[in-house]
């Protein structure tokens, strides 16, 4: 079988990036181009799905996959990677929107948009669990686990279809060593050697309360557009809409719930050394 030349492949590798820029721009691009010519509740929603786009691409430039931007440095699906990356393109294709539409009308001022106080505690309370997370595990990477406990655990994954050639532990802490192999159920399963076969209570409470949580606003969101839309305003009026005191409540709990959880050790230790 003829092999490619070295110059070739260099050629190939150097259009990769080039290419995967090139879209990434086009995205960015056509981003003020909807806003200018299409409805407000459809250049939102455009907007939001070119933010997805851009996203996906830079996980696809990055990691060779489209959900990258989910997948963390244990190369499996992150819930707090997932509510951070919900709430920031929601919140943020609503802000640009909004904005875009105020500059076409000729607001003035028009990133002067009223953000409610409940909405920057949801994005805390996001970026906490997001940076907390890698803490909590950092004591579990360096721990040893019981061999007992770990065999199980990977004879049970591999019954579930996971390759025993892609599955390894780092400490107590179940790792793919491949990141094609993460999956949409890593967030809703434990991380270590005793549950990562299972399923985490906390951590699908958590998914759950977000997802929930997400549609509730995006309904809000979409109807202020509409109402601006309906009403053929200048879009001064605009304003990102709040979340309701007990739904916040239930976000920190949630949330609350998902770190005490993971800073707990599930896993048996490895009994001392002689």
């Amino acid at each position: 079988m003829p092999q490619t030349p070295p110059q070739t492949q260099t050629q190939t590798q150097t259009q990769k990036p080039f290419a995967a820029t090139v879209w990434l721009l086009v995205c960015l691009a056509l981003v003020p181009v909807a806003n200018a010519v299409a409805p407000p509740l459809l250049a939102w929603l455009l907007t939001l799905a070119l933010l997805v786009v851009f996203t996906a691409l830079c996980g696809q430039a990055t990691i060779g996959r489209l959900s990258g931007a989910l997948i963390d440095d244990r190369n499996v699906m992150s819930l707090a990677r997932f509510q951070m990356m919900l709430w920031t393109l929601l919140v943020l294709s609503g802000f640009v929107s909004a904005a875009l539409i105020r500059v076409f009308k000729g607001v003035d001022n028009p990133l002067a948009i009223p953000i409610q106080g409940e909405l920057w505690t949801l994005m805390g309370i996001s970026t906490a669990s997001l940076v907390g997370s890698p803490l909590l595990l950092g004591n579990k990477a360096t721990q040893s686990p019981d061999d007992k406990e770990a065999k199980s655990c990977f004879e049970l994954l591999k019954r579930q279809g996971d390759s025993e050639q892609t599955l390894d532990k780092k400490g107590l802490l179940v790792v793919n060593t491949d990141p094609s192999k993460a999956r949409f159920s890593d967030m809703f399963t434990g991380e270590e050697v005793a549950n990562a076969a299972q399923i985490d209570v906390s951590r699908l409470q958590m998914l759950l309360f977000t997802m929930v949580t997400v549609i509730a606003f995006a309904a809000k969101l979409g109807a202020e557009f509409v109402r601006i839309g309906a009403g053929a305003g200048t879009g001064a009026e605009f304003s990102i809409p709040y979340l309701d005191a007990s739904m916040l409540a239930l976000i920190g709990i949630s949330h609350g719930g998902y770190l005490v959880a993971k800073g707990q050790t599930q896993s048996r230790l490895a009994p001392p050394s002689p």
